[in-house]
């Protein structure tokens, strides 16, 4: 006679691993990226102004549209989901696509950061090495071959990075805070805050292009939408991980920033390792030298373990996808033992690795590009496909509340029909900016032509790859 395990689920479904904690940490090291405060800390003083505006005009409809379709429809596959039923297989399959290809950059530009903050680690002897692509290359793709490794065994092994990697977030933003204060106290700010060099005046449209990266910031609450059925008590689970995780990310990105430029003038900033280069300064100043080694450590496990949540959030878009018959059918088989997407995650792995090498080693117009530019293109090029799909969600929010059978644990966007539309053309307009403002080169930018041209190309060889796909599989 055979036993079986009162936890395991029927074959050809998922396991409910996931708690309210464990939404609410998923969400903050997902989400979560100190690296914007670096990038935002371009703009100086008005970056603080920046964060604010982009938190109340995206941020705050974003969190009240997930909340409302999480809890009304806590499907496997999230925004793909929700666009499927709201517009149809077409409309679903290109934001799922969107959604999922995105990723491909993502997890490159994100690792590079971990990459540059690891070096801090062993001193300035070893910073030169950011800008090295043999050590680029290497950290990024062995670093991003054990995110799949252990979300192939599944979210039970993997949320203990994901878990332990929030160390990662909040100790070095903790100690950012600090060490902002400190200098406060003791030194005085480096940067003013004056109310008239809160708003942006020189270089005012490399300023507001900023913008969407701040947005993009706060940007992925629906990263536990996508594994809805992998939540114990998706409807009331989700929503209140959104609102928790919310409230700690606005708190982060708005004390840091004011934080970094009090400590450092933003002229002095180096993008990728900023934080910990700011905290080492400073900290040496009061004769606590050591404490950025401490920070770049703990940021590059941070962005790990972020990196680790969005590798499982995003394979599972093509296995839902798969499953609906829209993409291969492949990507909808389970891991015999895991009960993981095991195909889609080394799938997106396989194409992650090559857009990165692509990416470093092939430029568009000609001539050399460093690994500074290849960041900035990879970075942009993520938040030029990642924002089609946020598109999609506020239009299929207004969409899916008619014909939507309400239930006592349903969450509402307040205000009836009315403010529901209010709050989603909020969303979609703030979304439609940001998306503009991602074809403006970055300040210091060399070759200018071949990041405009390296941002149409891919994106246009995504949406094109993702067309015929799907005729394809019709």
């Amino acid at each position: 006679m055979t036993t079986t395990d009162a936890r395991s689920p029927p074959a050809g479904q998922f396991i409910a691993a996931l708690g309210l904690r464990d939404v609410v940490l998923m969400n903050v090291v997902a989400i979560v990226g100190l690296r914007w405060i670096t990038r935002g800390a371009r703009a100086g003083a008005p970056s603080v102004t920046l964060w604010i505006l982009a938190c109340l005009v995206f941020f705050v409809p974003l969190a009240l549209i997930l909340s409302e379709l999480a809890s009304r429809h806590p499907d496997q596959g999230g925004l793909y989901a929700w666009t499927r039923r709201a517009f149809g297989p077409r409309h679903g399959f290109v934001c799922g696509w969107c959604l999922w290809v995105n990723n491909l950059f993502y997890f490159p530009a994100l690792l590079l950061f971990a990459a540059s903050n690891a070096l801090v680690v062993f001193g300035d002897r070893y910073a030169g090495l950011a800008e090295s692509p043999p050590y680029s290359v290497g950290f990024v793709l062995v670093t991003l071959w054990l995110c799949v490794g252990i979300n192939i065994i599944g979210l039970r092994t993997s949320r203990w990075l994901q878990n332990i990697g929030s160390i990662g977030t909040w100790v070095p933003a903790l100690l950012l805070i600090a060490i902002g204060a400190v200098t406060f106290v003791m030194f005085g700010s480096a940067t003013s805050f004056a109310p008239a060099e809160l708003v942006p005046t020189e270089d005012f449209m490399g300023t507001l292009a900023l913008w969407s990266a701040m947005c993009f910031a706060f940007s992925g609450f629906e990263i536990t939408a996508f594994v809805g059925q992998e939540v114990h008590d998706p409807r009331r689970t989700i929503p209140r991980g959104i609102l928790i995780a919310g409230i700690a990310t606005t708190v982060i990105y708005v004390l840091g920033s004011a934080s970094v430029l009090i400590a450092v003038p933003a002229d002095a900033l180096a993008e990728r390792s900023g934080i910990a280069d700011a905290v080492e300064i400073v900290s040496a100043r009061v004769g606590l030298a050591g404490l950025g080694a401490l920070t770049g450590s703990l940021i590059a496990l941070g962005a790990l373990a972020g990196n680790s949540s969005w590798v499982a959030g995003a394979a599972r878009v093509p296995f839902a996808a798969g499953v609906d018959k829209v993409m291969p059918a492949a990507f909808a088989r389970l891991h015999p033992r895991y009960r993981t997407p095991h195909v889609a995650l080394i799938t997106q792995g396989g194409i992650s690795s090559a857009v990165f090498l692509v990416s470093l080693f092939l430029s568009v117009t000609g001539g050399k590009t460093t690994v500074q530019e290849s960041y900035d293109i990879l970075v942009n090029l993520t938040i030029l496909i990642y924002f089609i799909p946020y598109l999609y969600l506020f239009l299929s929010a207004t969409r899916l509340r008619p014909s939507a059978v309400e239930g006592p644990d349903v969450i509402r966007v307040p205000g009836g029909i009315g403010g529901l539309r209010l709050v989603a053309g909020a969303g979609f307009c703030a979304t439609f900016v940001a998306l503009a403002l991602t074809l403006v080169p970055p300040a210091g930018t060399i070759n200018v032509l071949n990041y405009e041209a390296n941002l149409v190309v891919q994106a246009a060889v995504v949406l094109l790859a993702g067309g015929l796909l799907y005729r394809s599989a019709a």
